[in-house]
C-alpha cells in the first residue's frame, strides 16, 4: 500500500491536470472575493467573507467529477493496473490506494481555495464573522462530503475500463444530482402560504387573506424530502456553502455513510472485474 500510494502521489506531482485544476481551485477562490467586493462597491451591498468562504463546496463534486476520472482513466488504456497487479499489488491496496489519492487531491483542491479567500478575500472584505464552532463545522463537514464524492466517482472510475465512459458517468452523474439537490431545495423552501393581493373600496391594491400554499410540503413527505437532500453531497453542499444547515452531525453522518457505502460495494466490485 504504501508504495502504491508513494506511486501515485508521484504522479500527482508530475501531473498537468492536477496543478492545472489546483491552480483554477485559486483562482475561483480569488475571483469570487473579487466579485463581493465590486458588488459591495457598485451597490453598496455589505458583504463579509462568509458569502464566499465555504463556496467550493458548491463546485467540489464537479472538480472532482473532471478530475478523478481523467486522472485515473489512463491506468486501464497504460496497463497501468495490471502491471501493478502482475508485480503482486492486491487489488484491495490498489482500490484504496486510488481512492486516498483521490482524497488527497480533492483536500487540495479545497485548500487552495481557501488559501485564495484568505489571501484575497480578508484584504477586501474582512474576515469571517461566525462562531467558531459554525465554521468548524462548516470546514469538517465540507470535507467529509467531498470524501463522499470521491468514493462515488472512485466507484465508477476503477469498474470503468474507458476512460472517456467514466468521464461521461461521472459528470452526468453530477449534474443529475445537482438538478435532484435544486429541485428538493424549492420543494423545501416553499411557502406555507401564498400571499395575494386584490383592490379594496378605495381602489388600493391590499393584501388578501393568504391562500395555502398546495405545494407546501407537510409530515412524512417533508421527512423523506428533508432526508433526501441532506443525503445527496450536492444538497449538502448548498447548506454549507450557505452556511445555512441546523444539524451538522446529521449531515456529516450521512455523507460517512454515503461515502462507507460506495466504497464498500467499488471495491466489491473491483475484485471481481476482469482486467484482462
Amino acid at each position: 500500500m504504501t508504495k502504491l500510494l508513494s506511486a501515485n502521489f508521484l504522479r500527482l506531482r508530475k501531473s498537468r491536470l492536477f496543478w492545472g485544476t489546483l491552480a483554477l481551485s485559486f483562482g475561483f477562490g480569488a475571483f469570487m472575493c473579487v466579485i463581493r467586493f465590486w458588488e459591495h462597491l457598485e451597490y453598496g451591498f455589505a458583504v463579509s467573507l462568509n458569502s464566499v468562504f465555504f463556496g467550493f463546496a458548491m463546485v467540489a463534486g464537479i472538480v472532482s467529477a473532471a478530475f478523478i476520472p481523467l486522472f485515473f482513466g489512463t491506468e486501464y488504456s497504460d496497463g497501468t493496473i495490471r502491471n501493478k497487479l502482475t508485480v503482486g499489488c492486491s487489488r484491495i491496496c490498489v482500490y484504496f490506494a486510488g481512492l486516498i489519492t483521490s482524497l488527497g487531491a480533492a483536500a487540495a483542491f479545497f485548500a487552495a481555495y481557501l488559501l485564495a479567500c484568505t489571501a484575497v478575500g480578508i484584504p477586501l472584505i474582512g474576515g469571517l464573522d461566525l462562531p467558531a464552532p459554525a465554521t468548524a463545522a462548516a470546514l469538517t463537514g465540507s470535507l467529509l462530503m467531498t470524501a463522499a464524492y470521491c468514493a462515488i466517482f472512485t466507484f465508477v472510475t476503477m469498474n470503468c475500463s474507458r476512460r472517456s465512459t467514466s468521464v461521461v458517468i461521472c459528470l452526468l452523474g453530477m449534474f443529475l444530482l445537482l438538478f435532484a439537490a435544486v429541485y428538493l431545495n424549492a420543494r423545501l423552501e416553499a411557502p406555507e402560504f401564498l400571499q395575494g393581493y386584490e383592490m379594496s373600496v378605495n381602489g388600493e391594491i391590499v393584501n388578501a387573506v393568504p391562500d395555502p400554499n398546495p405545494h407546501f410540503l407537510r409530515g412524512t413527505q417533508r421527512t423523506v424530502y428533508q432526508f433526501l437532500y441532506d443525503l445527496i453531497p450536492m444538497g449538502q453542499g448548498i447548506q454549507y456553502s450557505n452556511v445555512s444547515f441546523t444539524d451538522p452531525a446529521r449531515l456529516m453522518g450521512l455523507a460517512a455513510a454515503v461515502a462507507v457505502l460506495f466504497t464498500a460495494a467499488g471495491a466489491a466490485l473491483f475484485r471481481r472485474k476482469d482486467l484482462k
